[in-house]
């Protein structure tokens, strides 16, 4: 077994110790500009009123979210493709996870084949 060469672990504890301080200082220094005050030579900003406040941070996301759900969900409003109750089914027939030839192929598949498929899977169609 092998160790290490010191010079290596010497050079990767520096480096350790470069990149925290590095983090610790800048959890340090980051937080101290949102201490900074508001420039003098800056216009000092009209008081907002709570309606406004509630205008633009909850109104307008909503009306923006509804706004999108529907041109998104418009279109599958307007058409008249969906299934009703009662009616009969109008597409091909879907059968998942059953044979590779679909449904047809269900009506040719012998006893011994199903039982084959079966003896490779596991719970819930696991195979391993």
């Amino acid at each position: 077994m092998t160790h290490p060469a010191p010079q290596k672990s010497r050079a990767v504890a520096r480096r350790l110790v470069a990149a925290l301080s590095v983090g610790i200082l800048a959890s340090v220094l980051v937080p101290a500009a949102a201490i900074a005050d508001t420039p003098e030579s800056w216009p000092i900003a009209p008081p907002v009123s709570g309606l406004q406040f509630l205008v633009v941070l909850f109104l307008i996301p909503a009306a923006l979210f509804i706004v999108i759900t529907l041109l998104a969900s418009l279109p599958s409003m307007i058409s008249d493709k969906g299934y009703e109750p009662g009616q009969s089914w109008r597409s091909e027939a879907e059968w998942f996870g059953g044979p590779s030839k679909g449904v047809e192929g269900a009506e040719t598949a012998t006893p011994a084949e199903i039982e084959a498929a079966d003896a490779e899977r596991g719970g819930t169609s696991g195979t391993w």
